[in-house]
Formats: structure tokens, sequence, C-alpha cells
């Protein structure tokens, strides 16, 4: 499985600061919180720790949302590569096909015979552009009489034979870029997709790190208010020293 990146990792400490100390001192915030807006006691149907309960699987189903979105992206992303390498082989092939068909033409023929086949001006490195000037030279070897006259007697090219050649480069590339167009549309889902959930993260860890803190606060707990607080960092999905593995053992 790809491991997720930076901007979520962050998220996934930050919110596990949150969760650990829900789930560490849940029994005894609900105690304390039914205490003191219960003096005469609870309802019979109030339950705090379900509400404590809930917050906390909120807090753990956009993280993992977030994870299982940023996961499918780097998945995606990885695709990328391989059709990105058959474009550039392709584009590569087509484009030493041209200029060695120009290359041979002018050596037979001489310069000027190549603006008759479009072959006039530097090779288009774009793909695109390449699969444009290609066409329109495969198309003239096929259907253009070769009349000129060789520099060397004796010495003749097959066009057919080299608009082949051009042909079966030009498939390999029309596809390869084909291909690139699709991931990238794919690629561009997935992305949006795991920048909803980036949206849906801050909204859930924003609205949950509040209440919590003023839960803690309001039961007379300042530090675990503070360890919890949703600080200006991690509202923006930066870490606090209590988020890390070593600052997060402190919140058992």
């Amino acid at each position: 499985m790809s491991e997720v990146s930076k901007v979520v990792s962050d998220r996934v400490a930050i919110t596990r600061t949150l969760t650990s100390a829900l789930d560490a001192h849940e029994v005894e915030l609900a105690g304390a919180l039914e205490a003191l807006l219960f003096p005469n006691g609870a309802p019979a149907n109030c339950d705090v720790r379900v509400f404590l309960t809930a917050l906390r699987a909120q807090a753990q189903r956009s993280v993992s949302d977030m994870v299982s979105k940023d996961q499918a992206h780097a998945v995606e992303l990885a695709d990328d590569a391989e059709v990105r390498q058959v474009r550039e082989d392709s584009r590569g092939a087509l484009r030493a096909s041209m200029i060695g068909i120009r290359t041979t033409l002018e050596g037979v023929y001489g310069i000027r015979i190549l603006s008759a086949y479009g072959l006039t001006g530097d090779t288009p490195v774009d793909g695109e552009a390449l699969v444009h000037a290609a066409s329109t030279t495969e198309d003239l070897l096929r259907n253009r009489s070769l009349t000129e006259k060789p520099l060397r007697a004796g010495v003749t090219v097959d066009p057919v034979a080299m608009a082949n050649e051009l042909s079966v480069h030009l498939g390999t590339l029309r596809t390869a870029l084909g291909d690139v167009q699709r991931e990238e549309r794919e690629a561009q889902g997935t992305r949006e997709a795991r920048n909803a959930s980036l949206l849906a993260w801050n909204r859930s860890y924003q609205g949950i790190a509040d209440v919590t803190t003023g839960f803690f606060e309001l039961s007379g707990n300042a530090e675990l208010a503070e360890r919890v607080r949703p600080t200006a960092r991690r509202r923006a999905g930066l870490t606090e020293e209590a988020d890390t593995e070593e600052g997060g053992k402190k919140t058992e």
C-alpha cells in the first residue's frame, strides 16, 4: 500500500493527539461534565460518554477517508510514470525517424526536396506538434510523386516505405499521447477527491477540537485542554510537539 503524503500524515498525527486524549480520559471527562451540568443527577436518558465516543469516531472517520483518498491519488500518480515513459520513447522514435528521412532525402536529392515533403525547419519536439508534422510528411510521401533526379546515378529511395515507417511510429505516439491525457484526467479526479477530503478534515477537526478543548476546560483540566487545543499550526495542518510520536505518549 502506498504511504500517505506528508500533508496527510501530519493531519493524522494531529488527530491522533485529539482522539487519544478523548479515549484515555473519556470516563473521567464524562463524569466531570455530568456532575457539573447536572448537580442533582443526570437524566436517565443522558449519557455524555456516548457523545464523547461519537466525537472521537467522527474524527477517526475523517482521517480514514483522508488517508484513503490520499493513497488512491498516490496509486494513480504511480500509474502515470509508465505511460509517460512510453510517450517519451515513442516521441523520440518518431522524431528520430523524421530526422532520418530528412537526412536521407537531402543526401540523395539535395536540400531543395525537403520543402516538398514538409521537412524544412527544425523537427518539432513537442509531441502534438510532432504528430502534426509527421502526419503531413507521411501523407506527402504516399501521395506526391518523386520526380526529382538523385544527385548520384543509381541511388533511389522508396517514399512509401518511408511513409510506412512514419505510420508505425505515429500510431504508437498517438496512442501514448491519448494514454497520458487519460491518466491526467484520472489524476485530476483523485486529486480533487483528496483535496475535498482535506477540507472535510479541516471542518471536522476544528469543530471537534474546539468542543473537546472546551469540555476539558469546563471540567477543570487545563493541561489536557491546552494539549488538544486547535492552535494556528494545527488548523493549518502542521504538527505541534505533542503530536509527534514522542510527544504523543504524554497524552496517555
